[in-house]
């Protein structure tokens, strides 16, 4: 099994899913491959993903990422402002990346990271790697949810949540020989069919990204569905177990994962 680790070195790139309170299962994948000591040579995160790839990528290791997911709450996303356009102002996702890695750019990465955004005007999804552009910033235009987040706007164009478009320049600007994706939305029927506004507004958005997801399967080498059961994307009292869905999603797959490195 560990043959692989003497064969040409292949450049691997992990892409890991939105998802918001959800993506909490990435600092799982991110702790399995730092045990199996699988190499990451850039991430591509969109919206949760690329919250908790920015900080990895600054060189926060994943021991460090559950020490801040131990820690966080909702509160650290909410800044109210008076809007028409969302309940909260998505600056709060800013400052959050912020307090932990500075106003740092993306050259002062420790690994590349790539984030998608979508743009409302276009509808098109669009890859930010620039070397001189703030981390904290795309991010921020990454995670906007719709409604719940304002849109970012960024030199005159107006971004939302990265998750609601199609990731089609993948194949053109991806920089990897291998691409692994890490999805946190689960895949499974649900039990309990939603019975309140918020509920019904998740589901939605966990079906445009479960059929995001299976759209966009041959894109990669592998793709992995990290969560086990539908869950809420804004509670936070399943974050450990979030955590172990991804860690032990990786451990069940490392025969695929090993046959293509």
């Amino acid at each position: 099994m560990l043959n692989f680790f003497k064969r040409k070195k292949k450049k691997v790139g992990l892409f890991l899913s939105g998802g918001a309170v959800r993506g909490i299962a990435h600092i799982g994948v991110l702790k399995a491959f730092e045990t199996f000591k699988y190499p990451i040579d850039i991430i591509y995160g969109t919206s949760s993903g690329a919250i908790v790839g920015s900080l990895y990528c600054s060189g926060i290791n994943a021991d460090g990422l559950y020490k801040i997911m131990k820690s966080v709450s909702i509160r650290d996303f909410i800044k109210f402002k008076l809007s028409r356009q969302a309940l909260f102002s998505s600056e709060a996702i800013q400052l959050f990346i912020e307090k932990h890695i500075g106003k740092i750019r993306f050259r002062d990465l420790k690994i590349p990271l790539g984030v998608f955004m979508t743009n409302i005007k276009t509808a098109q999804s669009e890859l930010i790697m620039d070397p001189d552009a703030s981390v904290a910033t795309y991010v921020r235009a990454s995670s906007s949810i719709p409604g719940v987040f304002t849109p970012t706007v960024i030199n005159n164009e107006t971004y939302i949540d990265g998750a609601l478009g199609y990731d089609q320049e993948i194949n053109v600007n991806k920089k990897c020989d291998i691409s692994i994706a890490c999805n946190a939305i689960s895949q499974k029927e649900l039990i309990n069919i939603p019975k309140t506004m918020h509920e019904l507004m998740d589901r939605s958005i966990e079906c445009l990204m479960v059929s995001k997801s299976k759209y966009q399967a041959s894109y990669y080498d592998l793709q992995f569905n990290v969560i086990e059961q539908s869950m809420s994307s804004i509670d936070f009292k399943n974050r450990e177990k979030l955590v172990d869905y991804g860690f032990n999603c990786i451990e069940k797959n490392r025969r695929k994962i090993e046959a293509i490195l």
